[in-house]
């Protein structure tokens, strides 16, 4: 049985083999005249070839409506790539948008992840002024694999929550359980 996902497949093998001048039915070179070497249709193909590449993995979203609930499978979950060494909680959330099926789960953030954390008593707030509050460790922190560092950017110093393996760990091993925690 052919699924839509296969459909996918071999729409974009089909259009990448177009775009890199061969025809896709009998493996010849396309003719030097054909509209097929303009490079407004090549850069065409390419756009579209990426558009069905996200379709494949799930990353785009075909319906209008946007999902309510985050939802990760455990296949998804095996697929997702963590970036080496001490990692913020936006980082985090981008591996894992990377690998999520956005017509069904909605995407991770980072605040919503410090949200949930901050209920669960892993991490703390701090008052920074004008009602606003930043992120931070507290003294059950470091048992989660959650830390802070001083980082500096366009000469400008802050603290920022990382996390080291351990914290990258428990995070995977716990999302689902996380981003449905309520007080």
């Amino acid at each position: 049985m052919v699924t839509e996902k296969d459909k996918l497949i071999r729409a974009k093998e089909i259009l990448q083999k177009m775009a890199n001048g061969i025809n896709p039915f009998n493996e010849e070179p396309i003719e030097g005249d054909s509209f097929l070497h303009d490079p407004r249709m090549i850069r065409c193909l390419f756009f579209v070839q990426e558009v069905l590449d996200r379709a494949i993995n799930g990353q785009f979203r075909i319906t209008s409506t946007k999902p309510n609930d985050f939802i990760i499978t455990n296949e998804e979950k095996s697929k997702i790539e963590l970036t080496p060494g001490k990692i913020g909680i936006n980082e985090f959330a981008k591996c894992v948008n990377a690998v999520i099926d956005v017509n069904r789960s909605k995407k991770l953030t980072g605040k919503e992840l410090n949200k949930q954390l901050n209920k669960m008593g892993i991490l703390g707030e701090q008052v920074i002024g004008n009602g606003k509050y930043r992120t931070v460790t507290n003294e059950k922190s470091s048992d989660y694999g959650f830390e802070m560092e001083k980082r500096s950017y366009n000469g400008r110093e802050y603290e920022m929550v990382l996390l080291n393996e351990k914290g990258k760990k428990f995070l995977l091993e716990n999302l689902e359980t996380i981003m449905k925690y309520s007080k």
